[in-house]
Parts: C-alpha cells; structure tokens; sequence
C-alpha cells in the first residue's frame, strides 16, 4: 500500500513538473484574446489618452493580439506601432496580418522582448503608447509613465 502511495506521488509530481516545464511555451495560448479596447486618460485634469486593446466588462488589459485578429483593438495597437515606432503598415486597417505582426517583432525585440508577433502583457507595459489630447497634441509614452508628457 505503501509502495502505491509513493508511486502515486511520484506520478502526480512528474505530470505537474512536465505541465510547468511545458507552460513557457504555451503561456499567451493561457491569456484571453483582445476583443475591444478601453480609454486611458492621464496628466492634468486628464488631458491626455489613449486607447489600449482590452477584454471583458469591467475591462482588463490583460488579453492578446495575434495574426488573425481584427477589430479596433488592432487599430490601436497598429496606431502605436506606426506613430511613436515608425513602423510603416501602410494602410491602418484594423487587421492584425503578416505585416501587423513584422511590426511588432521588429518594436518587441528593440524593446528587449521575445519577438514572438504576439501582443500580451509584457508587450503591453513596455510598449510607448499613442498619447493625444483634444487640442491635437501627440506623445508617445508608457501606460505607466503616462503623466509625464
């Protein structure tokens, strides 16, 4: 009885050892996709926004963008990607394609980040975002650092 207890664990040890090992590679397969977007103000008498691709009500940040996607979430993100980085998609279409996700690699890995062409967390909080206010201006800055422009 023993010797099947000791079995057991050993068994169950090695399934969860090998789901964690495997989990690096799965991890944005793990987060929700992106279907929307929510406006983020900042600076004095929140001047300033931008719009950051979300999930959900309440809204959460915390979701992905990948070929495939489409919508205004993308629009966003391709906005960014072509203001504050230069990347030139061309037409702003709202549909995360090859050239979406080119993009993307090329500012992931300036930004120190796997260039996987996938939008997630990471990228998300590391990402200068496309700031505006009513009277036109433009900044390009972090979600976190937004009140400094």
């Amino acid at each position: 009885m023993k010797l099947k207890r000791t079995l057991a664990t050993l068994g169950a040890t090695a399934a969860m050892t090998a789901g964690l090992i495997g989990f690096g590679t799965t991890a944005h397969a793990a987060i929700p996709g992106c279907n929307d977007y929510s406006i983020y103000y900042s600076g004095p008498t929140n001047a300033w926004y931008t719009k950051v691709p979300t999930i959900g009500s309440p809204a959460t940040n915390f979701c992905t963008l990948r070929s495939g996607a489409s919508g205004m979430q993308v629009y966003y993100l391709q906005d960014t990607l072509n203001y504050c980085y230069g990347q030139d998609l061309g037409e702003i279409d709202g549909k995360f394609g090859p050239k979406t996700a080119a993009a993307l690699a090329r500012v992931q890995k300036t930004l120190g980040l796997d260039p996987d062409g996938v939008y997630g967390p990471q990228t998300r909080d590391k990402l200068k975002w496309h700031w505006m206010t009513l009277n036109a201006n433009n900044s390009c800055n972090t979600l976190y650092g937004a009140g400094a422009h």
